[in-house]
């Protein structure tokens, strides 16, 4: 089984409330660093949940698949629809680049490399944001893989039982 699908399974195993105990564990530790404009993301494929927690707490942005290579982000106030991959997004009015804050979904993480679903989106859009960094998951999602020169390092990976920088 490959990295990304073994990482998926492993977070998909955990019972409902083991997830619910462990994602109030980790949007206990991120909301310190919560600030001004929040990008995050609507969860799919059992990602961690901070969305439900903070959508009525801040300043909300959610991203929008614009063509096959990028996204970007839109207030969370906009009417949504369905997206690809059966992803929640904002139907995309107002583009907003500034963000203090981007909460980052992630399969699997080795330090504070993330590996995603493996087209790149987050990679690209972020290589170019000097928002703070963050991204969220699960103890069990850790893993080794190899790193490649695209892989952009967050500034932190947070999960429920740690702070790694």
């Amino acid at each position: 089984m490959d990295k990304r699908k073994e990482c998926i399974q492993r977070r998909s195993s955990l019972t409902n409330s083991k997830r619910i105990e462990k994602e109030k564990a980790i949007t206990n530790c991120v909301l310190p660093f919560l600030k001004g404009k929040i990008g995050t993301y609507i969860p799919i494929r059992n990602e961690v949940d901070v969305y439900t927690m903070f959508r009525d707490k801040f300043d909300l942005y959610i991203p929008k698949m614009l063509d096959d290579t990028t996204i970007a982000f839109y207030s969370d106030h906009e009417e949504k629809s369905k997206g690809p991959f059966s992803t929640i997004e904002p139907i995309g009015i107002q583009e907003v680049k500034d963000l203090d804050v981007i909460l980052v979904p992630v399969v699997g993480f080795f330090g504070t490399y993330r590996m995603g679903y493996g087209k790149g989106y987050y990679d690209r859009y972020l290589s170019k944001s000097s928002a703070l960094k963050i991204g969220v998951a699960f103890d069990v999602q850790e893993t080794n893989f190899d790193i490649k020169p695209t892989d952009i390092k967050l500034d932190m990976i947070i999960t429920e039982s740690r702070i790694l920088k």
